[in-house]
């Protein structure tokens, strides 16, 4: 499959924003234009695109505190259109491919609202694991060891 992970700028910006998930998905991730204005006041944002071929098909944002040492992915999204394709798998393989190659990092966490609609099956699926923590008292925290 032809995906890739590209930078968002002044071409692509818009097309990212206009992505949407599904509608049972809503309460589990903001918007991508919400979530490039909140990349503008993140000390370490890392984001880009995900395409499958000329077509944006998602969004991934990583807090890559480089100071600290600790990553932590944000948001991923695919559209709504583009779910339950594998594409979501591909796109994180890609991301710990760059983070590994930039950053030279071992470990990746994320966090999730556990519920019916909840992602966290997916990232169990990627080779993420329960840490036992919980952040901000509602999610519940895993990491994919690199």
């Amino acid at each position: 499959m032809n995906i890739e992970l590209r930078h968002i700028n002044s071409d692509n910006f818009y097309e990212i924003c206009q992505l949407e998930v599904a509608p049972n998905q809503l309460n589990h991730v903001d918007s991508n234009a919400i979530s490039l204005a909140e990349a503008n006041f993140m000390n370490f944002p890392w984001f880009r695109g995900i395409y499958f071929g000329n077509n944006p098909i998602g969004f991934i944002l990583v807090n890559a505190d480089t100071v600290s040492g600790k990553f932590e992915l944000w948001r991923f999204m695919l559209d709504k259109s583009h779910q339950s394709k594998g594409y979501g798998r591909i796109a994180v393989d890609l991301l710990k491919l760059a983070l590994v190659k930039e950053f030279g990092i071992s470990s990746l966490y994320t966090s999730v609202v556990a519920g019916p609609t909840s992602p966290k099956g997916f990232y169990l699926n990627c080779g993420f694991v329960l840490t036992g923590h919980w952040v901000e008292g509602r999610e519940v925290e895993l990491c994919l060891s690199l």
